[in-house]
């Protein structure tokens, strides 16, 4: 992360910024970047991309879905970001819920 001071209609705020990779539309964190293969078996993690609430989820326990699928809905500074599977994975449990606010990072669910 590296912060830097941003000029806004006259006002100075002052963010930290995180560098990204865009995977067919989706921003990702550098750390979470796609592989190329499925990972069916050992679960883990998929963590928020973005922080904001979550005004759908897309997917059920169980389901099994491919890479670019939509998994859930974030609003963050009133817009809806859609937070897409960065690989084909089995959802193995769901940790946010409707209308929860989520920080970037957040475990959203558990893949396999």
């Amino acid at each position: 992360m590296k912060k830097y001071r941003v000029k806004v209609n006259g006002k100075l705020y002052e963010v930290e910024l995180e560098a990204v990779e865009e995977v067919k539309g989706t921003l990702v964190p550098e750390a979470k970047k796609a592989t190329s293969s499925p990972s069916f078996g050992a679960s883990e993690n998929f963590l928020a991309p973005i922080g904001g609430k979550v005004l759908d989820i897309k997917v059920n326990i169980g389901s099994s879905v491919k890479k670019g699928d939509v998994l859930c809905i974030i609003e963050a500074m009133k817009l809806e970001n859609e937070v897409k599977a960065t690989k084909d994975c089995i959802i193995k449990e769901i940790k946010a819920s409707k209308g929860a606010i989520v920080a970037n990072k957040d475990v959203l669910f558990v893949i396999g």
